[in-house]
């Protein structure tokens, strides 16, 4: 008497630079889920990074009419403390938080900045 054996594999073969090779679907579906979320994540941050950048120009507004200068060093302190500290609730490095407050600092100014030229040259 034979027996018959079925073996069901949720395998994926995959193509990559000429090899092909196997992964368990389960891998590929688990990251493809994770992806979706930092697809979607992205797409928030960018949205909200728009969405301060207009806060900014409404800031730089008020500067302007007020001949207040755009460069508020102790704001600035005060907003990156306050991101430092919350991020190393979310394990992020101080160094990367402080790049990434310098970086939107960087074109909040560029934004008021040319606001403030534009303004000017009417």
């Amino acid at each position: 008497m034979m027996k018959k054996i079925i073996c069901s594999v949720s395998m994926v073969f995959c193509l990559h630079a000429d090899t092909v090779y196997a992964q368990d679907r389960s891998t590929t579906d688990t990251m493809r889920y994770y992806r979706g979320q930092i697809d979607t994540l992205d797409q928030q941050l960018i949205d909200l990074l728009g969405q301060r950048m207009k806060a900014a120009r409404a800031i730089g507004s008020y500067k302007l009419e007020h001949k207040i200068g755009v460069v508020q060093s102790a704001r600035y302190e005060e907003v990156l403390e306050a991101a430092i500290r919350r991020g190393k609730a979310w394990q992020l490095s101080e160094a990367f938080v402080r790049a990434f407050y310098n970086e939107v600092h960087k074109e909040s100014i560029r934004q008021q900045e040319q606001l403030q030229s534009g303004k000017q040259q009417r």
